[in-house]
């Protein structure tokens, strides 16, 4: 996080590329696959048809021809008549009307070994095309379970695998075989009269009905209704997991479909299918097989991935380089604003967040500039109004000492009228110093404008009436000192001495809601709009002062420690008439201070 904004903004953006290309590329791919797997599994479907139309073909081929077999009639009366001499039943069978029967299996090959029993224990027939011999007794094939069920299904052919564990038919069997057993009716009287056991190397199911049909990367499974694994070929497909499977699916009546199960340790693509016999035919595709071609170009397109990501980087280094040079000019403006170069400014070439951010940072340097200049100026002011207070106080305790003797002496010359001007001034003159501090109590500033409007009454004789309506719980909020004065001296320079007669002042306040209302009002001459402009204008710094009025530089002055000390938080509002008078109204926050001295 600490990291410099234009390697957040790429690494960011590098980011949020890799995961949306991963992201797409993963799920381009994932479709795909599906799409693969899809269209692998209905062709496979397609093969399982096929197979299983083979497979019918197969049994129907060798149930026909034992049906063929069992009906003719050399084979029917051999079995009423229990003939036992082999030698002469074979050359019935292979010189007879079943001459052409008997060279029809032996050219076509469709099935290995045949044994036909009677009655009697040993076989009447028996013949193999694959050097197997040595055909059990009947007695021992009645005792097996074969038997039973071949009994049970009353006519019918009944497929079964041939092992080691079941195999009661062949003493010495060559091949691994799939066995076919059934019994054989009188077709007079329809009584059992024999029993017919054909067997059909599997390999010979192979070569005849599965060529072509899978190879070390697909396997073909049969198994019959109950599970059992009547033949394979090809890549090994059993699993006991697809077994289960497949036979809930056969229990549930989904007769065809495909899953996706794990043989070896590789995933493999199952379909299956199930004929009307009962019969189940898996056909497997292990998925490595199908998405071969499908990783080399998910390989390829991830190096091209990668090769872009890398080749983007200087790409994505400038954009954000362009980006935050507009933030990196801000900042190093910023940094020389810190400086103590308050003159800073930043072009602004857009109208985007960062252009308004530099327009906001424009506006707040202006700002800070200006408060900056206003204190600066006003410091000046004070420490300008401190000096000329030093130099026309001189020492004030050497005044107040000369003040008093003046009294003392006026007293004892009974100059009565002289000791009161002289104690007035005296008390004015500590007023308006207040020890320095800008604010004191309106208690304070009342008793200083009183003193005041007393000594110019004493100079202006009889000609001048004044009004104090401050009510006394006023007297403890704080104003700004010597904020009333300046307006009253304004009144008696602008006003009173330019009417004849004589005039009066008025100066009221009031507490209202939150502030504190002062009214100044005269009946003298009034002012002209031009010196009212005058009155409130900036004036031009100097220490040379010549003009023959001092009134208007006061207000101006008091204009601007109002403004200073109460910001924009008060009202000045002045209106005059000429031949009438003039009115001043002066609106400041209510600060009550109870440290205020008295």
């Amino acid at each position: 996080m600490n990291l410099n904004l234009r390697y957040k903004i790429t690494i960011l953006i590098f980011l949020l590329i890799t995961a949306v290309t991963f992201s797409i590329g993963g799920y381009s791919y994932s479709i795909s696959k599906k799409q693969i797997i899809n269209k692998v599994s209905n062709s496979n479907q397609s093969v399982l048809k096929q197979i299983n139309s083979n497979l019918s073909r197969m049994q129907k081929t060798i149930a026909d021809w034992v049906t063929v077999f069992s009906l003719a009639s050399v084979v029917q009366e051999t079995l009423r008549n229990n003939t036992a001499d082999s030698v002469e039943i074979e050359n019935q069978f292979y010189n007879g009307p079943t001459a052409s029967m008997m060279n029809q299996m032996l050219v076509t090959g469709n099935f290995d070994y045949l044994s036909l029993y009677g009655s009697v224990p040993t076989p009447i027939f028996q013949v193999a095309t694959d050097d197997s011999s040595g055909a059990n007794s009947f007695d021992t094939i009645i005792n097996n379970a074969i038997y039973k069920e071949t009994v049970a299904l009353n006519g019918a052919s009944y497929w079964f695998p041939l092992t080691r564990e079941n195999n009661v038919f062949i003493q010495s069997n060559r091949n691994e075989k799939l066995g076919m057993t059934r019994i054989i009716r009188d077709i007079v009287n329809g009584n059992r009269i024999g029993f017919v056991f054909v067997g059909i190397n599997l390999e010979t199911i192979r070569k005849t009905y599965l060529t072509n049909l899978y190879d070390q990367d697909h396997g073909i499974l049969i198994l019959n209704e109950h599970g059992e694994q009547l033949l394979a070929a090809g890549k090994e497909t059993y699993s006991p997991k697809a077994v289960d499977f497949v036979l809930k699916q056969a229990a549930a009546g989904v007769l065809s479909g495909s899953t996706i199960v794990n043989i070896k340790g590789g995933d493999t693509l199952l379909n299956y299918n199930i004929n009307e016999d009962g019969w189940i035919t898996l056909y497997s595709v292990p998925l490595s097989s199908l998405t071969e071609e499908l990783s080399s170009i998910k390989s390829a397109v991830l190096v091209m991935i990668l090769a872009s990501l890398v080749l983007s980087i200087p790409l994505l280094m400038f954009f954000s380089s362009f980006l935050t040079a507009p933030i990196k000019t801000l900042l190093l403006s910023m940094r020389r604003f810190q400086n103590g170069q308050f003159d800073e400014k930043v072009n602004i070439k857009y109208w985007d967040e960062i252009g308004q951010l530099s327009r906001g940072y424009n506006n707040m340097v202006a700002n800070i500039k200006a408060l900056v200049d206003d204190a600066y100026l006003l410091k000046l002011k004070e420490q300008e109004a401190e000096l000329k207070a030093l130099q026309s106080q001189i020492n004030p305790h050497f005044l107040y000492n000369m003040l008093d003797t003046i009294f003392w002496e006026a007293e004892s010359s009974g100059q009565d009228k002289i000791s009161e001007m002289v104690i007035n001034l005296s008390r004015l003159f500590r007023l308006s110093l207040n020890r320095g501090k800008s604010f004191t109590s309106v208690a304070k500033e009342k008793e200083l404008i009183g003193l005041y409007l007393s000594l110019q009454k004493m100079r202006f004789k009889e000609s001048l009436e004044f009004v104090i309506d401050i009510p006394a719980e006023l007297e403890a909020f704080v104003i700004l000192k010597l904020s009333l004065q300046p307006f009253i001296e304004n009144a008696l320079v602008h006003g009173i001495e330019q009417k004849r007669g004589g005039g009066r002042v008025s100066i009221s306040g009031q507490l209202t809601g939150d502030k504190l209302v002062f009214v100044i009002e005269d009946n003298g001459g009034g002012m002209s709009s031009e010196t009212l402009q005058n009155i409130l204008k900036d004036r031009e710094e100097s220490d040379v002062y010549t003009a023959p009025d001092v009134g208007g530089y006061a207000v101006q002055n008091v204009y601007d420690r109002l403004k200073h000390f109460y910001k924009g938080d008060f009202t000045l509002n002045y209106s005059s008439v000429p031949g009438e008078g003039t009115r001043v109204e002066i609106v400041i926050p209510a600060i009550m201070d109870i440290e205020v001295e008295q």
